[in-house]
């Protein structure tokens, strides 16, 4: 059974080696909007997550002239009474709308023009090492929040060699299935951000997915 994951762990990894860039953590987000999603094509009908840090700035950018949408802000996830208390952009056909998040939380927000077809949530984490995971996140899982490198510090380096590599899949699928912390560490717990909070309480496909995302690549300097 482990080594049939280990295999499904070498096919995730060469579907999400390349990384979608609302997975890059930046200082500055570009969320498309089109006809009719946030994002691109694949989140109409549903939710387009963006995961910014403190400080960023997200720029909704109209992608598709001639039908009119907009940006604004929600209370909370049952995406109702969408009346833009955080921020409303105005319903526009191009160009693009601006916000900088300087507070951490889970923001919603929808296309009040096609409120069920459009709906996005910005993820805003505080992540002082900037190695891609939050400091709550890394407080769960047991490194470090304050060092990209060395022991412990980065939570896709298991084996703690300065890589995320085949080492670090083997250590992770070893354990998939077992509960976390319990028969498995909280080491191997790797997402825990939102939306995946709280932890999963054993490590599943999302622990495996985050972490053959990143394979091949050096620790943040």
């Amino acid at each position: 059974m482990k080594l049939a994951v280990i295999a499904v762990a070498l096919v995730i990894l060469s579907v999400v080696s390349h990384a979608d860039s609302r997975d890059t953590l930046a200082a500055n987000v570009t969320v498309n909007v089109g006809n009719f999603w946030f994002c691109n094509s694949t989140y109409a009908n549903g939710v387009c997550p963006t995961p910014v840090q403190v400080g960023d700035t997200v720029t909704w950018n109209w992608t598709s002239a001639g039908t009119p949408h907009n940006t604004t802000s929600c209370p909370d996830s049952t995406f109702t009474n969408c009346t833009g208390q955080t921020w409303a952009s105005p319903t526009q056909t191009s160009g693009t709308f601006q916000r900088t998040f300087n507070t951490t939380g889970t923001f919603y927000y929808l296309c009040t023009v096609h409120p069920n077809q459009m709906r996005g949530r910005i993820d805003v984490i505080q992540d002082t090492d900037g190695d891609g995971w939050s400091n709550g996140a890394e407080a769960i899982i047991g490194t470090n929040p304050s060092a990209a490198c060395g022991v412990n510090a980065w939570p896709a380096d298991i084996n703690n060699n300065g890589f995320s590599d085949t080492a670090d899949i083997v250590a992770l699928t070893g354990d998939f299935g077992d509960a976390v912390p319990g028969a498995a560490p909280a080491r191997h717990d790797l997402a825990p951000d939102p939306p995946l909070a709280p932890p999963n309480a054993f490590v599943d496909t999302q622990d495996i997915a985050r972490l053959t995302g990143l394979f091949g690549l050096a620790c943040p300097q």
